[in-house]
């Protein structure tokens, strides 16, 4: 199964174009960090710019170590999403289940070979950071635990990715789903246990202990502290025990795909043979069966096309897999937040900030769950083998695209609302210094701005290469890095810029006070008017494209 993956890789062409990119946008990002560290040009002597290598050698070390940390993981969740699943939709899973090869080798010969691209990545990066270690102030302690760190969380999150996949066919739903099991594990069970220590039931030095050794991104902080002088509690040579304890979850994650595969072996192979000679093939005949009288209970009278016929299609796909799933997870989310309130307000802790930090969560999980669907919602026809009877309709390109958009869009609404109330209740629930109605407005805006520069972006950008790619994976790791990758170097541009002009126009409460408020939104402003025309030129070159090479 190995060596079957590697070649397969070997014949395509986008993981060639992913090394030249990462390594360009490695390149840039290092020089960005470079200026902004040393600051050529400015006023200083030579010895004053000599003194400042070691400090632009930590800033571009660090910087180089949290870009690959998130990339690593963020491939890994994509590589692995149709891992799978993409051999369901070519056909091609009942041909590898009737050879000899077990359900392990399955599991781990896809594993291995889908992260040797990002392992080949994190490689890559390895002689450059050594040669930045010439500056000084960087010990290799820091770079070796970093590098053990990013390797062992991208395992966990590639198996896990690689568990989804076995019953999901849909590779973005396989990602979306990742990136929400992923937020949940390593941000909504700090913010529990932040909660629990607010509340007196838990000590903070306990709560720090548990995020270091189970938290990637806790150790990787404390880590990083530590090397830039802040010494964290429990930092010095707690990396080891945490990447041990998730190698043991990766271990177990692993386990539970190969027992799912195994399940699929069952149902394909014992049941399709008709076979009842053993327990075995009677329980997956069995199961089989409940499915199909489960699927046919959920049939319903044929549905009338209502309004544009690409919308109406789009919104028939369900949010859930079953109705069960929807009212645990609902239920769930519901029942989370309304016992953090009650605890937050019982105990007077910091209830606003906990609901901003859920709604940035929330913001993010929509943000990729939309480049998911955008960047799947065309090559989803194409692996379906629809495309062709699609633009055989008589519905123009424009038509098409248009409603796909529209259609993924509407789709993706359940994670915007919750997102924007759990904005208006931060606000409610903060002091009255901050709950001003101007600062609320310039926030409103600011937020409404952006968010609407973003989804023009990502439907746009997202349409454009689902037309222009074949595999879904790849139209989504495409729409979600080009999205991302420009934002690596302008996040910082515009705090400093905002600081410049507050102090540049006057104090606080004069002409600096309307200067910090009006600001963010003449800058939001204009980064909506850049995203949001990029995206509608990608749209309108998604239009161009749609009817040529129909047939690769």
């Amino acid at each position: 199964m190995f060596g079957k993956e590697l070649r397969v890789a070997g014949r395509q062409r986008r993981y060639y174009l992913l090394r030249f990119g990462y390594i360009c946008l490695l390149i840039l990002f290092i020089v960005y960090v470079w200026l902004a560290a040393v600051r050529v040009g400015g006023t200083g002597s030579a010895l004053v710019l000599v003194s400042r290598m070691p400090e632009a050698g930590k800033r571009i070390v660090t910087s180089v170590i949290w870009f690959q940390f998130l990339a690593a993981q963020f491939l890994a969740v994509v590589l692995l999403s149709g891992a799978v699943s993409g051999e369901v939709r070519q056909r091609t899973l009942e041909a590898v289940l009737v050879t000899p090869i077990s359900g392990l080798q399955i599991v781990v010969g896809k594993l291995l070979s889908k992260l040797l691209q990002p392992v080949l990545l994190l490689a890559v990066s390895l002689p450059l950071l050594a040669v930045v270690r010439v500056f000084g102030g960087v010990s290799w302690d820091y770079v070796v635990s970093a590098f053990c760190i990013t390797l062992v969380a991208m395992l966990f999150a590639g198996s896990l990715s690689l568990l989804l996949s076995v019953t999901d066919r849909q590779p973005h739903h396989v990602a979306t789903t990742t990136v929400g099991w992923c937020l949940i594990l390593w941000g909504g069970v700090p913010i529990l246990l932040s909660v629990l220590s607010w509340a007196g039931h838990v000590s903070r030095r306990t709560v720090a202990a548990v995020l270091v050794l189970t938290n990637p991104f806790a150790v990787l902080v404390a880590r990083t502290s530590t090397m830039l002088g802040v010494p964290a509690p429990g930092a010095a040579g707690s990396w080891a025990p945490h990447c041990l304890i998730l190698l043991a979850a990766t271990a177990a994650v692993l386990l539970a795909a190969v027992w799912r595969v195994r399940r699929v072996r069952l149902a394909s192979i014992l049941v399709g043979s008709g076979g009842t000679h053993s327990r075995r093939s009677q329980a997956a005949r069995k199961e089989a069966d409940g499915r199909l009288r489960a699927h046919t209970r959920r049939r319903r009278a044929i549905r009338r096309v209502e309004g544009a016929p690409i919308v109406w299609k789009e919104l028939c796909r369900p949010l859930f897999s079953s109705r069960l799933r929807a009212i645990l997870v609902v239920g769930f989310l519901i029942v989370a937040v309304v016992v953090m309130t009650v605890a937050l307000i019982a105990t007077r802790g910091p209830v606003g900030v906990s609901f901003l930090v859920m709604g940035q969560f929330f913001q993010l999980l929509f943000i990729v769950r939309l480049a998911a669907s955008a960047g799947g919602a065309i090559t989803r026809e194409k692996e379906a083998r629809t495309w062709p009877l699609l633009l055989a309709t008589p519905l123009e390109s424009k038509e098409i695209v248009r409603g796909k958009a529209v259609g993924v869009f509407r789709w993706n609404l359940c994670l915007l609302i919750p997102c924007c109330l759990l904005y208006l209740l931060g606000f409610a629930f903060s002091p009255a210094d901050v709950r001003d109605l101007v600062m609320l407005v310039v926030f409103a805006g600011t937020f409404a701005l952006g968010m609407t520069g973003s989804i023009l972006f990502l439907l746009g950008l997202g349409l454009y290469l689902s037309v222009r790619l074949k595999t879904t994976t790849a139209a989504v790791a495409a729409t979600l890095g080009l999205y991302v990758a420009p934002r690596l170097f302008c996040c910082g541009g515009w705090g400093p810029l905002f600081l410049w002009s507050g102090r540049a126009l006057g104090p606080t409460g004069g002409p600096g006070y309307v200067g910090l408020l009006i600001m963010p939104l003449l800058a939001a402003l204009g980064s909506a008017t850049i995203y949001g025309g990029l995206g509608c030129l990608f749209a309108r070159a998604a239009v161009g494209r749609l009817r040529r090479n129909v047939f690769e």
